[in-house]
């Protein structure tokens, strides 16, 4: 099954919604067997939220790896993935590995050293029992053996600007805090092209410079972290 989710003009309602189909999903589907998601598209728009959603909702931990640690010879990613799928198997957790794109492009005869790695890729997934996320920035040469294994494909297009904006309202709503940003403020952020994970980081670090000076959040701290990490841009 794969979805395409639409932005919600809510961001937090838009997110909740399909927070709750995905456990509706994985409720409906709890036999015993595993559930393993793909979540694919561009750094930034949502993927690894997702993960943290879910698990939030379903109140189990989660466990985060990147794909890149388990190693690049065949031993160590077999070991590895043994190690992992046995860990969250004992904790009850989510697995969310994260940049899966060498496991999952489609195998060709020329690279003999990593149709062995998918293949082991392969054989680890197929007999996990828990829940899964699988998160990949291009998904074009997808290899078909894994469309067997992969119950629920959903794809996060880029952001665009309306959504940028909505992505701005809710990490600078977050808390409630007291803020001096506008409208007219939002709207100009937005047309930067920034990804959800960047956002996040402006205003994180935004944040604590006004703690710091012990005044409400305005557009003078967005910009000068703007500045420190790319120039103004405004």
């Amino acid at each position: 099954m794969s979805l395409e989710p639409d932005y919600n003009p809510d961001f937090n309602l838009g997110m909740r919604t399909e927070v709750q189909q995905l456990n509706q999903v994985l409720m409906s589907s709890s036999t015993g067997m595993g559930f393993i998601m793909l979540l694919s598209g561009e750094p930034g728009v949502g993927k690894t939220l997702t993960a943290e959603s879910v698990a939030e909702e379903m109140r189990q931990p989660l466990y985060i790896m990147s794909a890149s640690e388990l190693g690049e010879t065949a031993v160590e990613v077999e070991e590895a993935l043994e190690q992992v799928l046995e860990l969250t198997s004992k904790w009850n957790a989510i697995l969310l590995l994260d940049e899966c794109d060498m496991f999952l492009e489609a195998r060709s005869t020329s690279d003999i050293r990593r149709n062995r790695l998918v293949s082991i890729f392969l054989r680890q997934i197929e007999y996990y029992r828990g829940v899964m996320f699988l998160t990949s920035n291009r998904i074009s040469d997808f290899d078909p053996a894994f469309e067997s294994r992969i119950h629920l494909t959903i794809h996060y297009p880029a952001l665009d600007i309306q959504s940028r904006l909505h992505v701005w309202k809710t990490f600078i709503q977050i808390g409630h805090l007291e803020t001096k940003i506008r409208d007219k403020d939002l709207k100009a952020l937005a047309k930067l092209e920034l990804n959800g994970r960047q956002i996040k980081n402006i205003v994180k670090t935004a944040r604590l410079l006004c703690k710091q000076e012990r005044v409400p959040l305005a557009m003078e701290h967005i910009q000068m972290v703007l500045q420190v990490k790319k120039g103004s841009l405004l």
